[in-house]
């Protein structure tokens, strides 16, 4: 009998096992195929820059997890605000945060993407460590991905460059514009980066 509950429990821990190697590795296949696709994108001479705008922010809004993001930029702030002010920000910020990753093409300068290993911090999120090295002059920076699964789909909510994050770093920014120049000031804000972009 305590032999059958041993052999159950490791069968138990082996299942459980493989399903958290399968998260991670999962996680990391996100990563590697979703930034060698940007990359083809980016350094095709044969699509059009609008063309190459278009393709990354498809892939952006099919791989980040836009909506989790906008929540978690609007911090205390979101409290505050009446549904038909927060509809209007998610909105807005959802075709801002494309705007701002699509932009970014022309700063591209044939960097790779490297993941080199994964951890998994809890059942529905790995933390997936990479580092991004310039084929110039071979400087590596450290990037990690935070990959959640939602719905049984894996997304990826944040960068963290060289220990700096993001979605922290967009939080403070929203924030500080809320603080001085109040919601619409920040819609106000959002809507001329976007009309630039």
């Amino acid at each position: 009998m305590l032999k059958k509950i041993i052999i159950n429990n490791i069968v138990v821990l082996f299942f459980f096992t493989l399903k958290a190697f399968a998260f991670e590795e999962n996680a990391k296949q996100l990563i590697q195929i979703t930034t060698e696709n940007a990359k083809k994108i980016a350094i095709s001479s044969e699509i059009t820059i609008q063309d190459k705008k278009n393709k990354i922010e498809n892939i952006a809004l099919n791989v980040v997890d836009v909506d989790g993001l906008a929540r978690f930029t609007l911090g205390s702030h979101k409290k505050n605000l009446n549904d038909n002010q927060l509809k209007k920000y998610y909105k807005t910020f959802r075709v801002f945060f494309v705007k701002n990753i699509s932009s970014r093409l022309q700063n591209y300068s044939n960097q790779n993407i490297m993941v080199t290993g994964a951890k998994k911090i809890s059942q529905n999120y790995v933390l997936v460590n990479s580092k991004m090295i310039s084929e110039k002059d071979n400087q590596k920076i450290n990037i990690d991905w935070r990959v959640f699964k939602i719905k049984e789909k894996l997304v990826i909510r944040d960068l963290v460059v060289e220990g700096l994050s993001l979605a922290k770093t967009q939080r403070e920014e929203i924030n500080s514009i809320i603080a001085t120049k109040g919601f619409d000031g920040l819609i106000s804000n959002l809507n001329d980066y976007i009309s630039k972009n």
